[in-house]
């Protein structure tokens, strides 16, 4: 008989692996947090001067063109390092306990040989979503959130060396299984963290130091009890 864990549940046991190493999880997720205040920071600079000289549209067109290359190449970079942080997140909600270097970990999947099976893995996924979303949004909500534990299950059938037989639409399709009859449970999951993200925005983004680590731990989590719940999918 399965025996899913409420949302509070969840919350509780990010909560609990945190207590008394909120640095560790600081860590774990700074490089992502720096990468998205730094881009937030250019991109209001890049608007103000874009609003300042509007008439100089040859330029604008010519410098991003310029830098539209260099952008996609560290995106790729810095979403392979917030999937490194998110595995690690995995072990750590798994085994509490598990000592690990948390900036270190940021870097784990670099090493693995079949690490660019992982940036496809986020290509595909993300057209997939474009061309779903081109339908209406609500599809492509939906087909985000069945498509959502795609990377755990990567990670999970990796890590058992059982990742090679498997397509990149394999993950995303074991994905879409595990998550059938939980996309309102990962719907409402994400709602309830609304207030939390209010209160980051409030506080200028230094609210978000503790709550991506809190955030993230609990998506581990509720991968966590769907694959502990479906063991023949993952």
């Amino acid at each position: 008989m399965n025996n899913y864990r409420t949302r509070a549940q969840l919350k509780q046991d990010a909560k609990d692996t945190l207590r008394g190493k909120w640095g560790t999880g600081i860590l774990l997720y700074l490089i992502t947090m720096l990468y998205g205040w730094i881009t937030g920071s250019i991109q209001s600079v890049l608007n103000f001067g874009n609003n300042m000289n509007p008439d100089n549209i040859n330029q604008m067109a010519s410098t991003m063109r310029t830098t539209s290359l260099i952008t996609i190449i560290v995106g790729l970079v810095i979403t392979l390092i917030g999937n490194s942080a998110d595995f690690q997140a995995l072990d750590w909600i798994r085994n509490p306990e598990l000592q690990f270097q948390p900036v270190q970990s940021n870097f784990s999947r670099f090493k693995n040989p079949d690490w660019y099976k992982l940036i496809g893995l986020n290509i595909v996924m993300g057209v997939l979503v474009f061309l779903w979303s081109l339908l209406l949004v609500i599809p492509g909500i939906i087909k985000a959130m069945s498509y959502s534990q795609a990377y755990f299950i990567y990670k999970d059938l990796s890590d058992k060396d059982q990742a090679n037989g498997y397509s990149l639409t394999d993950f995303i399709t074991r994905s879409r299984q595990l998550m059938d009859g939980h996309k309102a449970d990962y719907f409402v999951l994400q709602l309830s963290f609304i207030g939390w993200w209010l209160l980051a925005f409030i506080t200028m983004g230094i609210g978000l130091i503790w709550l991506i680590p809190y955030y993230r731990l609990t998506m581990a989590d509720f991968y966590r009890d769907l694959a502990e719940n479906n063991p023949k999918l993952v």
